[in-house]
């Protein structure tokens, strides 16, 4: 048995073939991620960039700007096109695209500086995604909530088009690495006994698991780990009262510790690690907004919160937003909406 829910397969339909089928007679086809890329968006785009291209279909990975460096290993990560670095570059690949992949969001606000070419664009676009509340702006949508990650996605769609036992040792390393992210090394609810059957199945291509663990948890430089512990220790905020905490860091002191991007990577969960804590909250200012990160446990939505109050979305436990206020304002805000709470967050 699955789970408690009746697992529904939207890769099962005829659209899935049908899609196979477009793609081996298109001649420009586009994947694109969310901005601020993580493991499973750029994971999800490799590993299916790689299959692609192991089957004879040209293929060009787009991304909205750069993404950490603990996921830098991946197999074709150097053909990546960034629109950050050559914008009309990126453009002009998503305007011309005969087939656009959305990969890992579900909002076309999500790629940010991308979204005016990505809208404009007659490619026959997919989304396959697994975040909640997708919007239909795309032509073939595989929408999955319950799904851990995207990557787990892309394994379900080879696997519709009878190639799962054709996957290569590249596509697998990436996937393997989305799923591990984006589950938090297969602790979250979101994993399931398929899950595990997905993670083995890759093993089995010959991929290394333990050494995509170490490169992408393993491989701190001493700014990061000290920039950590500066947060841990001067600016975790905890409100037991109201089962709550909170960590912020300005682009003053980022800077003090050299930061590069993925360092602040899981510091929201250490955050709601706290005993107590059911509700955690991670703010990071940048150059152009304040970023936030949202994570829960149990029957508070942090998606709810995120999207009632900062314009963001995600999952039921763990969500994101952005603001244009300072990030005073900003963990001010947060801080102030933490009483209205008190009742929901008490359990």
């Amino acid at each position: 048995m699955e789970s408690k829910d009746v697992f529904v397969d939207v890769f099962a339909g005829d659209s899935a073939i049908e899609l196979k089928d477009r793609l081996a007679t298109s001649k420009r086809v586009v994947l694109t991620g969310h901005r601020s890329p993580d493991g499973d968006a750029v994971g999800s785009c490799l590993a299916l960039w790689n299959h692609l291209k192991e089957h004879g279909v040209d293929a060009t990975v787009v991304l909205p700007d750069e993404f950490p460096g603990f996921i830098s290993w991946m197999n074709g990560k150097d053909e990546i096109v960034l629109h950050s670095e050559t914008p009309e570059q990126a453009e002009k690949l998503l305007v011309e695209a005969d087939v656009l992949f959305v990969l890992d969001y579900n909002d076309s606000s999500r790629v940010g500086d991308m979204q005016s070419a990505l809208q404009s664009s007659d490619a026959f676009k997919v989304m396959i995604d697994h975040h909640q509340q997708p919007s239909d702006f795309v032509d073939l949508m595989f929408s999955d909530e319950k799904s851990c990650s995207t990557a787990e996605m892309v394994y379900r769609l080879i696997e519709r088009w009878g190639e799962e036992g054709e996957l290569s040792a590249a596509s697998a390393a990436c996937l393997y690495c989305g799923i591990m992210t984006d589950s938090g090394s297969f602790r979250f609810p979101s994993v399931t006994p398929r899950t595990h059957r997905i993670a083995a199945a890759l093993c089995e291509t010959g991929i290394n698991h333990a050494e995509i663990h170490s490169m992408v948890y393993d491989n701190n430089r001493e700014g990061q780990l000290k920039l950590v512990g500066y947060a841990l220790t001067e600016k975790l905020e905890v409100f037991p009262e109201y089962h709550a905490a909170i960590i912020s860091l300005s682009l003053d002191e980022l800077a003090r510790f050299d930061y590069e991007k993925g360092d602040t990577e899981g510091l929201v969960n250490r955050a709601l690690s706290v005993e107590g804590v059911n509700f955690a909250a991670f703010v990071k200012e940048s150059e152009e907004r304040v970023k936030l990160s949202f994570r829960s446990v149990g029957e508070f939505s942090a998606r709810d919160f995120s999207s009632d109050h900062f314009g963001g979305g995600g999952h039921h436990n763990a969500a994101g937003g952005a603001s244009n206020d300072s990030i005073q304002e900003v963990v001010s805000k947060i801080r102030g909406l933490l009483p209205e709470y008190s009742s929901k967050l008490n359990y």
